[in-house]
């Protein structure tokens, strides 16, 4: 950010919907449709605006470069939001996502070394059977001629993945219930949502059903895993040898807790369970309904569908599914098909920042504490980042932009984020989707249960598909 002078204008003379006393523009604002709001009054007041929930004020920013920036500068200059941690923290899951300064850096430091490439390359054999397994039970409907709930089938795969790098356990919700932990997820990130953006804390004096519900859930993933860190502790003491080469995401994150212990610092269990349940809700909600999006846009496109089937044909056959790591990854029209879903519908259309001291903003003095919403989806659809940015086009992926002579902005293109608190888990999340993805265009045709069903976006959190209902046809042969 530029120096802060006095020649800059006041946050005040921001341009912005009229705010009411007290409330602000909280009686415009759908928290669950809060990313469409935001960028329907970019619009109409451009690229920085402000907006006020309850009195705060908070400034919107939709400009591609100044976002960078921000995310740059974080942890020196701003952080997550002050709802966001301290929701997360009155939760239990102040993990790496929530946490900010040296906690921060140590858990990251953590987290990166338990989820790099080295530790991924041996799992895909779990992530090819749990794929089995989600084949199975489509085939399965199939052949029963049933509706699937989509982003729920999606969700039990991706519970299943995590928790078995995690924990090193098959919890099989695919074929059976689950354990009491996949059973209480769906609870937190919708609660977490409206926490982090209300201006009055109300569930400290007087809890909703929804609260109390939360408050249930917790508990239980708390009993579950802590019994399983205590497992996995008792494994490490039973076997020594296990503390060279853990065995699981749980396993390491020990290991290296108690390493940075014996440096000076450490880990507790409360923050590996917060790490812990971190990475079981971000890698099952953001992933599942990452590749939700992207069925339904083979369904609205099915002239890239056929592109993507040839290439898999040509790549996985004559296996059903992606057998090896490596096969995994040599699917490039199939990568600029997830990145072009991505940039239009991405999981997380926006980010929210806290500026820790004053700072500069296209012209503007933001006072320290000032929260600010950066518009990701909206720069990756502006015409002015990527030529035609409403149209889905995967070639703008495949072809070099001077070839086209279009715009092709990668910096306004953060489905994972930016800068130093980039997602941890996205070399996970793409090799789940590169599986899921192939193994249906090898062996499924899909439709909507429904022609005419209205597919809503629906923010809790994350964004979701709403009413995505689908019927799976097994592929026919030619």
């Amino acid at each position: 950010m530029a120096e802060v002078t006095g020649a800059l204008k006041p946050m005040s003379k921001l341009d912005g919907p009229l705010a009411l006393p007290l409330i602000g523009n909280m009686h415009q604002i759908r928290l669950d449709r809060l990313h469409r709001q935001l960028e329907d009054w970019a619009d109409r007041y451009g690229v920085l605006y402000r907006v006020y929930f309850g009195p705060y004020g908070v400034a919107v920013c939709s400009e591609a470069e100044t976002i960078q920036r921000v995310l740059n500068q974080r942890p020196e200059k701003f952080q997550r939001s002050r709802g966001l941690h301290s929701a997360a923290r009155e939760m239990g899951l102040n993990g790496v996502f929530a946490v900010e300064g040296e906690d921060w850096r140590l858990q990251r430091r953590i987290i990166v070394s338990a989820l790099n490439r080295a530790r991924l390359a041996p799992f895909y054999a779990n992530i090819h059977t749990l794929a089995g397994r989600l084949k199975t039970r489509w085939e399965g409907a199939a052949g029963r001629r049933e509706t699937v709930d989509l982003c729920r089938d999606l969700m039990r795969f991706t519970v299943d993945v995590v928790a078995w790098l995690a924990f090193g356990t098959d919890f099989n919700t695919l074929e059976t219930d689950g354990p009491i932990i996949q059973q209480n997820l769906d609870k937190v990130f919708p609660i977490l949502h409206r926490r982090a953006s209300a201006p009055f804390h109300y569930w400290r004096y007087v809890k909703l059903p929804s609260d109390h519900a939360l408050d249930r859930a917790l508990e239980q993933l708390r009993i579950q895993a802590g019994a399983l860190i205590q497992e996995a502790r008792q494994r490490l003491v039973d076997n020594p040898a296990r503390r060279d080469a853990p065995e699981n995401f749980l396993e390491a994150l020990i290991v290296a807790g108690d390493q940075e212990y014996e440096a000076g610092a450490g880990i507790s269990d409360e923050e590996i369970f917060a790490n812990v349940g971190t990475l079981l809700l971000a890698g099952e909600d953001t992933t599942a309904n990452s590749m939700a999006w992207m069925i339904d846009d083979f369904i609205q496109h099915p002239e890239h569908f056929a592109r993507a089937r040839a290439e898999a044909d040509a790549v996985i056959a004559p296996a059903a599914i992606a057998g090896t790591f490596e096969a995994a990854g040599q699917l490039p029209f199939l990568d600029a098909f997830c990145n072009e879903s991505m940039r239009l519908r991405p999981v997380a259309p926006l980010n929210m920042a806290e500026a820790l001291e004053d700072v500069e903003v296209l012209g503007y003095r933001l006072p320290k504490g000032t929260g600010i919403f950066l518009l990701s989806r909206r720069i990756a659809t502006r015409n002015e980042n990527f030529g035609d940015g409403m149209q889905f086009d995967p070639d703008r992926w495949l072809v070099k932009p001077a070839q086209r002579n279009i715009p092709h902005n990668t910096r306004a293109f953060m489905p994972f984020g930016a800068g130093t608190r980039l997602c941890p888990g996205r070399s996970l999340a793409m090799l789940q989707i590169r599986t899921v993805i192939s193994m249906i265009c090898r062996n499924f045709d899909v439709e909507l249960a429904d022609p005419g069903q209205d597919i809503r976006e629906q923010l809790a959190f994350t964004m979701v598909p709403v009413g995505l209902q689908v019927r799976f046809r097994r592929r026919q042969p030619g």
